[in-house]
């Protein structure tokens, strides 16, 4: 071969690479492009899991916010906060790996944010700052035959059975836990008396005015979940110091409806689950039960719970039985798709919380009390967001027997906000 025709081999293939490169450059919409943004979300991936490429990484979580008009017969005002402990705005880190065939490990850590938590809410705090909390942090080892172990700070075998049974799409927005209004002051006949709604929804097994829910915080300790067999499931705990607790679950389909059961009980001795103590000795067992049926072609829905407390008469600190107590709710409504957007829900609700009295409510002199709360709203979801927004309405009314209060004012509030998954 001439040195003239490599000469000219060599000079068509750098106008070709330069043809070639021009055009590319020219076009940065195009595949190179593309073939680019893979790399780098495979290389973006991978330092995700800098130092262990065994174990998965995945980061989730929600954000959740509102706006609150309330009315309490005499004053009103408008606040800005969360939605409350427990499904605060927050954000996880699980991952696992893969010990063996039908083996696997993993983990999950839960931070919650509580710098703007409704349950401090009064007629003269907006909420309280709490800063971010650690609410989980557990790891696991499971197997598709013999079930799952969790070891650390957990949800524990019974919590929530009752009220995470709402499929709904409105189970965080609207429940039977009072996060929203329970922290604001009575008034009777237009004067604030030294009651909050709260203690009127106490709950003695882990020493907070939840209304319901009483066994709805997580503890230390270690869980042990069953298989799932046709749906159903069954859970079993140990919480220090003390805490036992027992659970069964079932989630299926049937005859064209969406069903859902869960039924816990718990025993709680310990008298520092939640600071400060508000007894000498505690013995609290509480039961819970409630389910959801929805008709898959209407879209009708009905969620029940119950929850009861028995605290066998032991005391408070200032020497007054603690009373044992029962609360139920309902909710009803329709969930239909009749937007692009997703899912429209429209519901009612209505709870009761019997005889919770607080050592508080015990210390003015009450002896029994009834408090009912209803309310509706509308929540609609935005699929390609993954974002509800909703707004909602509620009333509070109160009987209070024994206490020198007179009649109680009835408490009133509008919220609307949103929650976009992550």
């Amino acid at each position: 071969m001439s040195t003239v025709t490599v000469a000219n081999g060599v000079a068509s293939l750098l106008a070709l690479v330069s043809l070639t490169g021009s055009a590319v450059a020219a076009d940065l919409g195009g595949d190179c492009c593309a073939d680019l943004e893979d790399r780098i979300a495979e290389l973006e991936a991978t330092d995700a899991r800098k130092g262990n490429r065994k174990v998965s990484l995945t980061v989730t979580g929600y954000v959740a916010k509102q706006i609150m008009i309330w009315n309490d017969g005499r004053e009103q005002n408008t606040y800005i906060s969360d939605i409350g402990p427990t499904q605060a705005t927050n954000f996880r880190f699980t991952g696992e790996a893969t010990i063996s065939r039908g083996w696997k490990a993993g983990y999950m850590i839960r931070v919650q944010d509580l710098t703007d938590n409704p349950m401090g809410s009064s007629q003269s705090v907006p909420h309280t700052d709490q800063g971010l909390n650690v609410q989980m942090a557990n790891w696991f080892v499971a197997s598709k035959q013999l079930g799952k172990l969790s070891v650390g700070k957990n949800a524990l075998a019974a919590k929530s059975a009752a009220m995470f049974t709402d499929l709904s799409g409105t189970q965080v927005i609207a429940n039977y836990v009072l996060f929203d209004g329970g922290g604001f002051f009575l008034r009777s006949n237009g004067n604030l008396t030294g009651l909050r709604w709260g203690d009127l929804g106490y709950c003695y097994s882990q020493q907070r005015p939840w209304g319901g829910d009483c066994d709805g915080i997580v503890m230390s300790g270690v869980r042990y979940d069953s298989p799932t067999y046709f749906g159903f499931s069954a859970s079993a705990s140990y919480g220090e110091d003390d805490d036992w607790e027992v659970a069964g679950r079932y989630t299926g389909e049937t005859a064209g409806f969406k069903l859902v059961f869960g039924v816990g009980y718990s025993v709680n001795t310990d008298d520092n689950t939640q600071p400060p103590p508000v007894s000498l000795s505690k013995d609290s067992e509480f039961f819970q039960a409630g389910g959801y049926a929805q008709h898959l072609a209407s879209g009708l829905f009905a969620h029940a719970a119950y929850g009861a407390e028995d605290n066998n008469g032991k005391q408070t600190l200032t020497g007054f039985p603690q009373p044992n107590s029962h609360q139920w709710y309902v909710k009803g409504g329709l969930r239909r798709q009749w937007l692009p957007l997703g899912s429209t829900v429209m519901y009612g609700e209505y709870g009761v919380y019997i005889d919770q009295l607080s050592p508080i409510a015990l210390a003015e002199g009450a002896t029994s009390s009834e408090f009912e709360r209803f309310g509706f709203g509308l929540v609609q979801e935005i699929d390609a967001a993954s974002m509800s927004l909703w707004i909602k309405y509620r009333e509070h009314h109160a009987d209070i027997d024994g206490a020198s209060l007179g009649d109680i004012d009835d408490f009133r509030y509008v919220s609307t906000g949103a929650l976009i998954n992550f």
